[in-house]
């Protein structure tokens, strides 16, 4: 099973805190500005339980939110209950076909960084090209390599909660230079509050950290061309060394 089938149960519970409100309308402006407000449907490709696919149809576009794993799928299908401008399909970032077109793809909490392999993320752009009209935007945030060598990972934990359960996280990482990627170790363990059963899970995520120059030979290999390079969440300040999360635009 892939590490995410577990996430399903505490996925939305360990992000809670996150600014997807606020990723969303970054997103919203982003594909808006670069389509010249022609934008009307976009494909989010790692959509996850679509906490992000939610919002952006709110935004008013038709969205069809992708994801490699069936319980994050299944979640997203129920939230999708009653919004005629959001569906959900199973499939992976690699080789996803969804027989239809759309004026923007987005792939973002660091989804492209789990391509941890050149062949991976090339077949990603390649899917990415071949769902976007002509014109169309893809819009992908990630760990950015001069940040992540200049501030290297460390060990992290984690405490959350909601009314069912207790979550906590334990976050290693291994750093593989020669391979541009780290393993995070997670080690989770869930309490069930109203029995007080434990259940203890050992997952590891290989993420890749990327580079300007290798993203930009990759994306022009598959079609794209680089029309904006961003620290994630701004509108006008390039990557830096401290930069963790950057962003690229890209046209079709």
């Amino acid at each position: 099973m892939s590490v995410f089938g577990s996430y399903s149960r505490y996925y939305n519970l360990l992000y809670k805190d996150k600014d997807y409100q606020g990723e969303a309308d970054y997103i919203a402006g982003l594909v808006r500005q670069y389509s010249g407000g022609k934008a009307k449907s976009l494909i989010d490709v790692g959509c996850g339980t679509g906490n992000h696919d939610v919002l952006l149809a709110k935004h008013g576009f038709e969205v069809d939110g992708v994801d490699r794993s069936e319980d994050m799928i299944r979640v997203g299908r129920q939230r999708a209950e009653g919004m005629k401008n959001l569906r959900f399909h199973l499939g992976d970032a690699t080789d996803f076909r969804l027989g239809k077109k759309a004026d923007a793809v987005v792939s973002l909490f660091h989804v492209m960084s789990y391509q941890t392999t050149n062949e991976a993320l090339k077949s990603s752009f390649v899917s990415a090209f071949e769902h976007l009209a002509p014109g169309g935007i893809f819009v992908f945030d990630f760990w950015y390599g001069p940040g992540v060598l200049t501030d290297p990972p460390v060990l992290r934990v984690k405490k959350m909660e909601d009314e069912s359960i207790k979550v906590l996280r334990v976050a290693s990482p291994e750093i593989h230079p020669n391979r541009n990627v780290v393993d995070v170790n997670y080690e989770v363990l869930i309490e069930d509050k109203a029995t007080g059963k434990l259940e203890r899970l050992n997952e590891t995520h290989h993420m890749r950290y990327l580079f300007k120059p290798e993203l930009d030979f990759m994306l022009a290999a598959a079609g794209f061309k680089v029309v904006d390079f961003l620290e994630w969440m701004t509108s006008d300040r390039e990557p830096g060394i401290s930069t963790w999360n950057a962003c690229i635009v890209a046209s079709k």
